[in-house]
Order: C-alpha cells, then sequence, then structure tokens
C-alpha cells in the first residue's frame, strides 16, 4: 500500500464515478485503516481536483519548514494540488515528506467508559496477609496508552449505582509514547482514604485533555485459602461513536 496506489484509485475512481460524494465514500472505505496507519482522518476529493488529507495531529512549528510545489499545509490539513505534479510517484514521496512535519495525536479517543465495574471487599485473612506483603488479591485496575506526541493529564471519573455514595475523581499523567497501569484498589482520596468504595458497582470514565488514548480495565477475583483460586477478566471500554 501506498500513496501512489491511494492517488491511481482516486483517479479511477473520478473516471468511472461521476458523483464526488460516492467517490469520495469508496475511497475512505477501501483505504481507511491504511490512511489512519499514516495519521491521516480522512481524505476529500474537490471539485477543482484538488485532494484534502485532514491529518489526526497537529502542525510542528519548531522544525524546518517543508513545502513542496503543489501541496499546502495547514495546522491540520494537507492541500494537494494534482495537477502540479507530473506523477503520482513524485507526488507520494511528497506527501510522505510532508507528513513528517506534524506531531500524532495518537490512537484511540480522548473519552473512554468503563461500564461494569465492581471491587469485593477482603476478607479479615485477606487483610492480614495483604498487611503481611503476601498474596494477591481482589482488585480491579485500569491500563492506559498514549501513542501520541504529546504528554497529556487524564482524569478518571468514578460513577456508583448508588445515589448515597457521592461520585469522584482525581487526575494522573501519561508522558508521550508511553503506558501507566493503576490498581484501582489503591487510589487515594485527598484525605488520604481509597478512592473507590468497596463492594458497590461503579462505572468509570476516562478522560484525556491533550491526546487520544487507548483505555483497558481488568479484574481479578480472588477466593479460598490464602487466595488459592483466582478468576481474571478484561473489562472492555468503549468510547463514544461520532
Amino acid at each position: 500500500m501506498s500513496f501512489t496506489k491511494l492517488l491511481n484509485t482516486i483517479r479511477d475512481y473520478s473516471h468511472e464515478v461521476d458523483d464526488l460524494q460516492t467517490v469520495n465514500s469508496l475511497v475512505n472505505s477501501a483505504f481507511k485503516d491504511w490512511i489512519a496507519s499514516k495519521g491521516i482522518g480522512q481524505v476529500v476529493v474537490l471539485e477543482n481536483g484538488k485532494i484534502i488529507m485532514n491529518i489526526n495531529g497537529r502542525f510542528n512549528p519548531e522544525i524546518s519548514q517543508i513545502s513542496f510545489r503543489g501541496i499546502t499545509n495547514y495546522s491540520n490539513f494537507i492541500s494537494i494540488d494534482i495537477e502540479q505534479f507530473t506523477a503520482p510517484e513524485e507526488v507520494s514521496k511528497a506527501i510522505e515528506k510532508i507528513l513528517t512535519s506534524y506531531l500524532s495525536e495518537g490512537d484511540g479517543a480522548y473519552v473512554w467508559i468503563v461500564p461494569d465495574g465492581y471491587m469485593a471487599s477482603l476478607t479479615k485473612e485477606e487483610k492480614e496477609w495483604e498487611a503481611g506483603g503476601g498474596g494477591y488479591f481482589s482488585h480491579e485496575s485500569i491500563c492506559v496508552s498514549n501513542t501520541s506526541d504529546f504528554d497529556t493529564i487524564c482524569t478518571i471519573k468514578v460513577l456508583y449505582e448508588d445515589t448515597s455514595h457521592q461520585n469522584t475523581s482525581c487526575e494522573f499523567t501519561v508522558d508521550a509514547h508511553r503506558s501507566v497501569h493503576y490498581r484501582l484498589d489503591k487510589l487515594k482520596a485527598e484525605n488520604d482514604n481509597p478512592l473507590i468504595a468497596k463492594d458497590q458497582p461503579t462505572s468509570y470514565k476516562i478522560t484525556s485533555l491533550s491526546a487520544k488514548v487507548v483505555v483497558q480495565g481488568s479484574r481479578i477475583l480472588t477466593s479460598g485459602n490464602h487466595s488459592e483460586f483466582a478468576s481474571f477478566g478484561t473489562v472492555m471500554a468503549w468510547t463514544p461513536q461520532p
């Protein structure tokens, strides 16, 4: 797959289909995953023959300006005038070079929801084992991956089913090209009490401020003498669809 193939396909669709809306739909459907891997959100063919590529990122003003005749780069998209180039291969190389001028906003989404949360209280014996530094006990955790070029601050908001409990939240930082993993039973409120109450059905909303992130939740349940029985499950996180 390459930009040369993309441009040739746009040319072929435009030759066979009169409606630009249909052309754009076909192009983005056929190349959806590949253009996403290049940091491009959408490709739009205009009536004047120009091609707009929306960038999932932001123009980096700190690097040397890269310019090509026929390509105009803006803060969040580039405009390509195909007629200014002699061959698709020439355009393809220029696009690849221009894309290095942009900082990636990452993969995933800015908002994630984990609908099903529940942490069981530890038994008296489990609390004693935990205090002694042993055992691996029932808990939930989340991991957040930031594949972007930006550090971001994330907020996790705890939503209780029981209205007698007040919703709580806390913030944490995820550096660019890094991941963080938190055991939710270890999170503390400002008064140093546990942030999340045990034995309460909850949901979690994770919001990222400056970059798209990917969120996964997990849960482990233990029982038996010295937690000899354990089950582990991945708790799906969902992101609102446009």
